[in-house]
């Protein structure tokens, strides 16, 4: 067996940072990627040179348009050489489990979307062996679709509703399934013969968000107001079907020692209260959720079994009802606020206030919550923490899921894979 020195430790971690370096900034010329990493001129043509030689990266006509979040710099003199991702090196697919659909979507090297499905899946009655075959059916599906896929593929990253394991190899429990304890990551490592990861679908939204705050730091998103700045912490809440919670820590997504943890969704609200479809009374959930704000809003028991699924039509349809005149559409939607802000106040007690960005359907009604929400959240000891809390402008939290989850994915690849010197030819 080969012994590693220390003078391939370097060169293997002068791989990782340079291609991470790419990764973030688009096409860069040699120059540019030695002022970014703080490598020497010598080191990135010689670490370059040799990731050109593998096929990860490439040159590219200098006169090429660099992409939008390019540092490129145009100087006088002799046109620079600019280098890129091999989109070819490379394929990425992210599996997305989720209430009553698998779907799929395959990402090349630099991170172009190649190609995208979805498939309805039943996924309150399904059996483990069901969802093992349904979630092979949907990859096989698409890699057909081009031998090249097939060839290229490198990492699969399936992400799932519920708690997966520290790890990211096992789903340990779902709102959306009976499976419990399932191995999916060794299951479909034994088929495809890639590196696999399960991952939270919240931690996936922090993971896209908290990367395009990363990039423009202190700018106003198109998406989001950006929040005031805390360090490295930052958080987003999904408020859907279920309630779940996404948090960077110090800069990595907070984990707990045997599962991916934070589950705010399930955080105790009020002792006794109202039915969570986790079986449990009184979780946050019980009120915040577009069921249980359903459930509020046609003045239904407490305790009645949260309805399966609230159309989009139903729910704008509260929406719209709750912000015409005062109800039990608006109280429901007021008492999510109280919830989502008693909830916030208690994690700002234990880490301070940080960036949250509110993210769903039920976060378009944020108007109809705001003032429950700031009132229950100034209970915080330094006072109102309120205006730490934005929202994300979109209904959909889909495309967040698959951006996050393509960014831990094409990162997996390069630091794992291509990072420690895996040829392509």
């Amino acid at each position: 067996m080969a012994t590693i020195t220390k003078s391939d430790e370097l060169r293997l971690a002068n791989r990782s940072r340079i291609l991470t370096c790419l990764r973030g900034n688009g096409m860069l010329s040699r120059t540019s990627i030695a002022e970014i990493t703080g490598l020497s001129g010598a080191t990135v043509t010689l670490v370059t040179a040799e990731l050109i030689d593998d096929g990860v990266i490439r040159q590219v006509d200098s006169t090429s348009t660099p992409s939008p979040t390019s540092n490129f710099h145009t100087r006088r003199g002799r046109p620079q050489v600019i280098l890129e991702l091999n989109p070819g090196a490379a394929s990425t697919a992210v599996v997305t489990f989720l209430l009553n659909q698998v779907g799929i979507t395959l990402y090349d090297y630099a991170g172009n979307r190649l190609h995208r499905a979805d498939t309805p899946l039943v996924t309150a009655t399904l059996s483990a062996e069901t969802l093992k075959q349904s979630l092979f059916a949907a990859i096989d599906a698409t890699l057909a679709a081009d031998k090249h896929y097939r060839s290229a593929l490198k990492h699969i990253a399936l992400v799932c509703q519920g708690t997966v394991t520290h790890d990211s190899s096992a789903l340990l429990w779902s709102p959306i399934t009976a499976v419990r304890n399932f191995d999916l990551s060794r299951e479909l490592r034994s088929r495809y013969s890639v590196g696999v990861t399960v991952s939270n679908d919240c931690n996936m939204i922090a993971r896209a968000l908290y990367q395009e705050r990363q990039q423009q730091p202190g700018q106003a998103q198109s998406s989001f107001t950006t929040p005031p700045d805390s360090a490295n912490n930052f958080a987003t809440i999904l408020l859907s079907y279920g309630i779940g919670l996404g948090f960077f820590h110090q800069g990595s997504i907070l984990t707990g020692s045997h599962s991916s943890g934070t589950e705010f969704g399930h955080m105790l609200y009020k002792a006794d209260g109202a039915l969570c479809r986790c079986g449990r009374y009184g979780c946050i959930e019980a009120y915040a959720s577009d069921y249980a704000i359903w459930r509020k809003a046609k003045n239904l028991p407490s305790d009645t079994i949260p309805a399966d699924i609230i159309s989009e039509e139903e729910f704008t349809g509260l929406i719209e009802t709750a912000k015409r005149s005062p109800g039990p559409e608006r109280e429901a939607f007021a008492e999510a606020g109280a919830a989502i802000g008693q909830g916030l106040t208690n994690l700002f007690a234990i880490f301070d206030p940080f960036p949250t960005v509110l993210v769903g359907t039920t976060a378009l009604a944020f108007t109809l919550m705001e003032e429950s929400l700031t009132r229950n959240s100034r209970h915080y000891g330094t006072g109102d923490s309120s205006s730490y809390v934005s929202v994300y402008n979109e209904k959909s939290e889909g495309s967040l899921i698959r951006t996050g989850a393509s960014l831990q994915a094409l990162s997996y690849i390069d630091q794992e894979i291509f990072g420690f010197g895996e040829r392509l030819c």
